[in-house]
């Protein structure tokens, strides 16, 4: 079994992350630092949380494309 493209997995991470909703938590630092900008606090996900969406993108990804 071939490993899911890493761009794929972080789209689908990302989107898993977007479908829940969490209100004022973002991606990472950087969207954070862009959010904060405009005048809202928020709080970044922390590297392990980040590593449970990706592997869970992973897991998907595998499963859609096994024969």
């Amino acid at each position: 079994m071939t490993e899911p493209d890493a761009m794929l997995v972080l789209a689908r991470a990302k989107r898993n992350f977007a479908i829940k909703g969490h209100g004022d938590r973002v991606w990472d630092r950087a969207e954070a630092e862009d959010v904060e900008i405009r005048g809202t606090a928020v709080l970044p996900l922390s590297e392990e949380e980040r590593a449970e969406y990706l592997e869970q993108a992973r897991h998907e990804l595998r499963r859609e494309t096994s024969p």
